[in-house]
């Protein structure tokens, strides 16, 4: 039985405000998070630290504030504030660049990945209400510098992808998602120029992130779309081939691990939700087909839930702050898809 099927909305929309307490739960008086703990037990805090994942948590957590209409108290919206404010903490201009720019250091260094990202939480923060100021800049003034760094970052038709920060020194490092991250923080920022639209086709055209089935792709994508920001033919032929990629190879099932299932359900989902608000544009047994298979991916994913906690798999019961990011937001994505 799909999953749609056995849960009705509210059943959704209660694993959604389950796991966004339980991260509220886990923001420290500094803004910081228990990163990863045991099932059941955050008092046990286990070592680590990623910014990225920081600002892709608090994006889940303020699209759930927003998209479910919540009213948070007080104190829950002050604990968001502070986590904001710990990421905006770490935005410092850089002196080798020749415009105002702001980037998201850590250990030294700065990831093309984590601008997208800050992008995101920081639009999601926008939108909200009541929500005290958590930058030291104007918000408007800081999303700006944000994406003129990102935008800064672009090599040809593609985009660099980490620096080291004293000196503006490229690093050999690749990630298969910190492109399809920061296309989505610029677009959904309304931050482009010509230059990043040109490297985007040109991705499209030889097919960015099919290999990796990758979800940020498909945000990036489906965003595009919505916006017009992009040929339409290319889009819709990029977005086919990606989603039916993931339908065709569904090997990342049998690793038994619920982040990596959860992000080929973010994918499904958006690309649902593209289909109902650009409509005419896809088969739809290409919607049915994915709205299926994402189903039967969240049915999956409950083998590993409980109390707004998603461990990571199968004989491993840690609970880390993105991987309830990535399975709450795959619930959200199916909520709204209803």
């Amino acid at each position: 039985m799909a999953y749609a099927e056995s849960a009705p909305r509210d059943a959704l929309r209660a694993i959604v405000e389950a796991s966004l307490a339980h991260l509220l739960r886990l923001i420290q008086p500094e803004g910081r998070f228990i990163y990863a703990h045991p099932a059941g037990a955050p008092d046990q805090p286990l070592d680590g630290y990623n910014m990225l994942r920081h600002c892709g948590t608090l994006w889940f957590m303020l699209r759930a504030v927003n998209e479910l209409g919540l009213d948070l108290p007080a104190p829950d919206r002050a604990a968001i504030a502070r986590a904001v404010r710990y990421a905006a903490d770490k935005f410092q201009q850089p002196d080798w660049l020749d415009q105002p720019t702001l980037a998201l250091v850590t250990k030294g260094a700065v990831k093309t990945g984590g601008i997208g990202l800050a992008l995101v939480m920081l639009d999601a923060y926008r939108r909200a209400t009541g929500l005290p100021q958590a930058t030291p800049l104007p918000l408007g003034q800081t999303i700006a510098t944000l994406a003129a760094y990102g935008r800064a970052q672009r090599d040809g038709h593609d985009f660099l992808h980490k620096r080291q920060f004293a000196d503006g020194a490229i690093l050999p490092f690749r990630s298969d998602y910190y492109t399809g991250e920061l296309l989505l923080g610029l677009f959904t920022t309304d931050q482009t120029d010509p230059g990043t639209l040109a490297a985007t086709e040109a991705l499209l055209a030889r097919r960015y992130g099919l290999a990796e089935q990758s979800h940020w792709m498909a945000y990036a994508a489906c965003e595009a779309a919505e916006r017009g920001l992009v040929g339409e033919e290319r889009l819709v032929g990029y977005i086919t081939d990606l989603i039916t990629a993931i339908l065709d190879r569904p090997g990342y099932r049998d690793r038994r691990q619920s982040t990596p299932i959860a992000c080929r359900s973010e994918a499904l989902t958006r690309f649902v939700l593209l289909c109902d608000r650009w409509p005419g544009r896809f088969p739809e047994t290409l919607r049915a087909a994915a709205l299926e298979a994402a189903d039967d991916n969240l049915t999956l994913q409950l083998d590993w839930y409980a109390h707004g906690q998603f461990c990571k798999g199968d004989g491993d019961d840690k609970v880390q702050i993105d991987y309830i990011q990535h399975n709450a937001t795959a619930f959200l994505n199916r909520w709204q898809c209803c």
